[in-house]
């Protein structure tokens, strides 16, 4: 489909992704297309940085400082909060294992959270703590279900802010007041969110995220943010030569440092674009979708006023829908109730209209 007016503007950097001459690729929620150059970044650590061994380090040790004070102005929190991991899930199990546990005390959580958030609550168990699972009955609801379960005992209500097989976004500025007010902990998993939609963790007191989906990034690298508040209720599960002389330090060892060349480089390419262009397309390209649907009489499960980039169409057999849409050059995922669409800026809207067409007529044929 040609293009729309709306796309006009960004047929340029679609140049920075080879593979969409090959495919619409509508999968940004499983893995981010890397732009070209990302590599190139990478390859400089190695090449003018690690090539001269130990006499570089004053200058990597830089490079993760500047990539942490960049991801902290992005997120809205101190450079002191922000500690390196290798992924989401890690960050989530750190958090976790540094806190003190006792019996009584409950972890609040939706009931079809994502495994990694679910399954990192063991050392609380053990210490006799209740883990909740708070049923959805419909995503408009999400939110205010999961505010109505806390109570006096709740210590941490964990979130997606954007739910991986839904794509409902919630509040976090709203969900961190009702959190404070009850002096719960709020952790969120922001993998979803980070890079689709503005963000702001100042809010929180535990964020995890990766950067290989939204942030178009490479894998082995997601920050932790931790709140001053949270800090004093640690107790680093790890210890290293990292955090020997700081008994709140959670970093305990080196970070990966290619990554940080590659992050730093990605953010670089962002802001070149700009945050707000970055987000506000994102935005539209979702409006869009959510009137096409609309108009082809498609099940949308995503409230379209609560999300972020992430869109769940629903259908009887979720994977073999992907597999033909697959078979006719269209890549997405099976999530949820049905099938997931996740569009970034280097989509257009002519991706979005032949994945939906397509999805109505194979499901019109069954």
């Amino acid at each position: 489909m040609a293009p729309t007016a709306l796309d006009d503007d960004w047929q340029a950097l679609r140049d920075a992704f080879p593979h969409l001459r090959q495919r619409v690729y509508l999968d940004t929620a499983a893995a981010g297309l890397v732009w070209h150059g990302h590599g190139a970044a990478v390859a400089r650590f190695y090449d003018q940085v690690k090539s001269r061994g130990y006499d570089a380090r004053p200058e990597w040790q830089a490079m993760t400082q500047r990539v942490r004070g960049r991801l902290a102005r992005l997120l809205g929190v101190a450079d002191s909060d922000v500690t390196f991991v290798s992924n989401t899930t890690e960050g989530l199990n750190l958090a976790v294992h540094s806190l003190r546990w006792r019996a009584g005390e409950r972890i609040v959580m939706a009931a079809d959270e994502f495994p990694s958030v679910v399954r990192a609550w063991e050392p609380a168990r053990r210490a006799g703590a209740d883990v909740v699972a708070v049923p959805v009955a419909s995503e408009a609801q999400r939110q205010a279900a999961l505010l109505a379960a806390l109570d006096a005992r709740t210590r941490v209500l964990v979130v997606s802010q954007t739910h991986s097989g839904s794509g409902t976004t919630l509040d976090l500025s709203t969900l961190g007041r009702e959190c404070r007010a009850r002096d719960a902990l709020l952790m969120v998993d922001g993998i979803q969110a980070l890079g689709a939609v503005a963000t702001d963790a100042s809010s929180t007191d535990f964020y995890a995220a990766s950067f290989f989906k939204w942030m178009l990034s490479g894998f082995g690298v997601g920050v932790l943010v931790t709140s001053a508040r949270a800090r004093a209720a640690l107790e680093p599960a790890y210890r290293g030569y990292a955090n020997m002389d700081d008994a709140a330090q959670l970093q305990y060892a080196h970070v990966n440092i290619p990554a940080m060349y590659g992050l730093d480089a990605t953010l670089d390419y962002f802001e070149r674009i700009g945050w707000a262009r970055v987000h506000e397309r994102v935005r539209a390209l979702g409006s869009h979708l959510v009137a096409r649907a609309a108009s082809l009489r498609l099940d949308l499960v995503t409230p379209p006023e609560q999300r972020a980039g992430i869109f769940v169409l629903r259908c009887a057999d979720g994977d073999a829908l992907r597999r033909q849409l697959d078979q006719r050059g269209i890549s997405v995922s099976a999530r949820g109730v049905g099938v997931r669409v996740s569009p970034h800026f280097y989509n257009t809207t002519g991706d979005i209209d032949r994945c939906l067409e397509a999805f109505e007529e194979i499901t019109a044929s069954r």
